[in-house]
């Protein structure tokens, strides 16, 4: 029989698109292009570290692979087929399948594997993550990124304390182009912001060194700033720029902003740029962007243990105390396989130092994750778990049921 021709009408869209998104192919070449770009994004992830990987081929739309580093090909990247499997397996999986008791178990399957996928986009979306680094005794509210830097400008009161700051964000810097300058008017500021040569990784070198020729900005105070080379790992960047502070009668001063001269050491106090405009004393700094949590940590204690006639650690955790203000104190254990969980914050025992330690006093570092979606896997993993056990379980009984009745006949 000759096959029937297809309606494509416009009146026949909709059925088309509900076919096309539901059908098992359009499952089958994404999952063929998710084992691709993984693969390409687990080898460029070898020579440009893991952030970099995950920005080109898992949080994109669309991305282009070079081939052999030659040959430029078009690809979607994970946000889209991640959001197309999502497509597809709701219309296929959920609207479109027939409803039966025998398939109670692969729909909540089904919900479990779109709940896994509907937490990795908001995960991506609203996740925000950081470290806390305290020394014993310390306490503190403040999270620091591990690779987004912003520059900073706050007016000196008494005493060289600053105020709040007027931000540049990290967002804005990234996109600078190292050749070319951008002016920054920022709201209520007296005088405007002229950022240029931005490295995300650089050295502040002094002229009277030899490797200073290779620098070719301009000279402040003694110093050039050189570009070296990106690190593979984002967080051991070290960004630096020009800045320029320009008021309205002409009015000027210029520094080098290194992000070296920034905390990084609970005990370190970061070395701004101080001067003066209108009358008025101001500071400068380029810095990690940070954040507050709604309650204190202190760490009380920092325990330390190695391996026997090794510098490897065999355990590192902390005792630390929570504190809020309307609450009670709370006394906490973090340990490495053991977090901290509260009010949507989780604290995972990361690192510690310094590099010599214990040699010198140490500290202890930890991750600060905020995600909405932080149980999201666990709950689907247990979700989709319970399916394919109704699912097994409905099998088995239709498997024996038909193994009596065959005994039955013969």
């Amino acid at each position: 029989m000759p096959k029937s021709k297809i309606d494509w009408s416009p009146a026949n869209w909709p059925r088309l698109l509900f076919r096309f998104f539901s059908s098992y192919g359009l499952a089958a070449v994404v999952l063929v292009f998710l084992t691709i770009i993984t693969l390409f994004g687990t080898y460029y992830q070898v020579d440009n570290g893991l952030i970099a990987a995950k920005r080109k081929y898992f949080t994109s739309w669309f991305l282009i692979h070079e081939f052999f580093g030659k040959f430029p090909v078009p690809l979607p990247g994970g946000l889209l087929l991640m959001l197309i499997l999502f497509i597809n397996m709701t219309i296929g999986a959920v609207i479109k399948v027939r409803k039966r008791w025998r398939g109670i178990g692969l729909l909540i399957s089904h919900f479990g594997m779109l709940m896994l996928l509907a937490g990795g986009f908001v995960t991506f979306a609203f996740a925000t993550d950081g470290n806390m680094t305290l020394y014993q005794g310390m306490k503190s509210s403040q999270v620091q990124s591990y690779r987004k830097w912003q520059i900073e400008v706050r007016p000196v009161i008494g005493e060289n304390k600053a105020e709040k700051a007027w931000v540049i964000p990290s967002e804005a810097l990234e996109k600078l182009d190292p050749n070319e300058g951008k002016t920054y008017d920022l709201p209520d500021l007296p005088f405007d912001v002229r950022v240029s040569q931005y490295y995300k990784n650089a050295n502040a070198v002094p002229t009277s060194a030899p490797v200073s020729a290779n620098a070719p900005g301009k000279e402040i105070d003694g110093f050039k700033l050189l570009q070296q080379e990106l690190f593979t790992e984002a967080e051991r960047n070290i960004p630096g720029c020009v800045a320029e502070f320009v008021g309205e009668d002409g009015e000027k001063a210029e520094t080098i902003l290194w992000g070296y001269s920034s905390k990084f050491l609970p005990d370190e106090k970061p070395m701004p740029f101080i001067f003066e405009m209108g009358g008025n004393k101001y500071a400068a700094l380029i810095t990690k962007k940070t954040w507050s949590v709604p309650f204190e940590v202190q760490l009380d204690k920092f325990i330390f243990e190695k391996h026997p006639g090794t510098q490897m650690a065999r355990n590192f955790e902390s005792r630390v105390t929570r504190m809020e203000s309307d609450q009670p104190e709370k006394k906490v254990e973090i340990k490495m396989n053991e977090p901290m969980r509260y009010a949507g914050f989780t604290f995972f025992q990361e690192s510690y130092g310094p590099p010599n330690a214990p040699i010198e006093e140490m500290f202890s570092q930890f991750a600060v994750a905020e995600n909405p979606a932080d149980q999201w896997p666990l709950w689907a993993l247990v979700i989709t778990g319970i399916g394919l056990a109704i699912h097994f379980v409905i099998s088995l009984m239709e498997y024996s049921k038909k193994s009596r009745s065959n005994r039955a006949k013969s």
